[in-house]
């Protein structure tokens, strides 16, 4: 039987190969002509889905946050530091990215053309002015921007690391179910899988490390801190794009109520953001003599004074005058690190200062690795001679 089977096997396949022979050149230019065809139809819609998608216009929004200044409205300064980023993404992202100034008011704004002209010099293609009577506390201003975040489809939203930006941002992200990489200090656009991607990099492990965030939806959203990225001195345009949105919010009803709001008056506090000269100290300084001696140098030469976390942690200084990671990012045009040994988190709210002085006794302390001017001595006797050369010369 084994035989037999085997034998018809044989036989099945001699009968089968003729046909094979005579029909197969046939069916086979056939069938590659058809594969030719199908191949190259799909081939033309892919090219021609790519060409469309390139030449479809996309935005990258930036919260533009108002402040009042001296009885006027105006723009926190981190708007124009992320007006300056997003043109530098866009230019690496799409050549069809437009960058959209986003203004969230909940009444007429006195000076809005003057309002669209700063933001137009400082970057903006676009103006979305989102206007509704409800926009009066943060979950408002959420909920607008979340219902132009909808209609819009943004591929990117930047807003600064404010107490509004910080505010808004995880409601915003929440409620469109997208990622948020928060308090980022660096902006760049990387390929990922064949797509564009935001690349947003952030102080990790209580800022031992540096974690670089993709985030996986759009919009791919980020709160940058203010002072780490740079505005533009140049002016973009004079004139663009301009918007109204009025977002419908019948339906939303205030979870937060405000009982009551208190100006902070500490002067000192208010302008360490920006001010241009800052003298800081850390645990070197030792004690609260040394830190008055601080205070004194810099009312002397009229800057404003700051501390480490370390100092903050021994009680020296206040937290309001922490500077670093967990502190403010500062930037100004000379910073004096008095007794500061220089770890990570706070070398990251300090390096765009534009010259870094510092003294401490470790010849060794990482501070001198990113100081213009490195004084290997005693901080707090370096206070003393300052302090009496200048006494002496006023």
């Amino acid at each position: 039987m084994a035989r037999k089977k085997k034998h018809t096997n044989k036989e099945n396949q001699t009968e089968l190969a003729p046909k094979t022979t005579e029909t197969a050149p046939e069916n086979k230019v056939e069938t590659a002509s058809e594969n030719t065809l199908e191949n190259g139809a799909e081939t033309s819609n892919k090219a021609q889905n790519t060409e469309n998608e390139d030449c479809k216009t996309k935005e990258i929004f930036v919260y533009s946050e108002i402040i009042e200044n001296n009885g006027l409205e105006t723009f926190h300064p981190v708007v124009f530091e992320l007006l300056c980023a997003a043109r530098k993404l866009a230019e690496k992202h799409s050549p069809n990215l437009k960058v959209c100034a986003v203004v969230c008011s909940n009444d007429n704004i006195p000076n809005i053309d003057d309002i669209k002209t700063e933001l137009y010099k400082g970057g903006a293609d676009k103006i979305y002015l989102v206007k509704n009577d409800k926009i009066k506390s943060y979950m408002g201003i959420a909920h607008s921007l979340t219902e132009l975040c909808k209609q819009k489809t943004p591929e990117i939203f930047l807003t600064g690391a404010t107490i509004e930006g910080r505010s808004i941002a995880p409601l915003i992200s929440s409620a469109l179910d997208t990622g948020l990489t928060a308090d980022c200090t660096k902006l760049e656009i990387t390929d990922f899988k064949d797509e564009k991607k935001l690349a947003a990099t952030r102080p990790t492990f209580g800022g031992q490390l540096m974690a670089t965030i993709l985030c996986k939806k759009l919009p791919q959203m980020a709160t940058v801190r203010p002072s780490v990225l740079q505005k533009s001195e140049e002016i973009y345009k004079e004139e663009g794009e301009f918007e109204e949105f009025l977002p419908e919010q019948d339906d939303f009803e205030e979870q937060i109520r405000l009982l009551g709001s208190e100006i902070n008056k500490n002067k000192l506090s208010s302008e360490l953001e920006n001010a241009q000269i800052i003298v800081a100290g850390g645990k070197g300084l030792k004690t609260e003599e040394n830190f008055e001696k601080l205070k004194k140098f810099a009312k002397l030469i009229g800057a404003a004074a700051a501390g480490s976390r370390g100092a903050v942690d021994m009680g020296l200084i206040e937290k309001e005058y922490q500077i670093g990671q967990t502190g403010k990012t500062v930037s100004p045009r000379v910073y004096m690190a008095f007794g500061i040994s220089g770890a990570i988190h706070h070398i990251t709210g300090i390096e765009n200062s534009k010259k870094i002085i510092a003294i401490n006794t470790d010849e060794n302390a990482p501070i001198f690795q990113n100081a213009d001017v490195k004084i290997v001595q005693d901080a707090g006797k370096i206070l003393d001679g300052l302090i009496e050369e200048l006494e002496n010369n006023t």
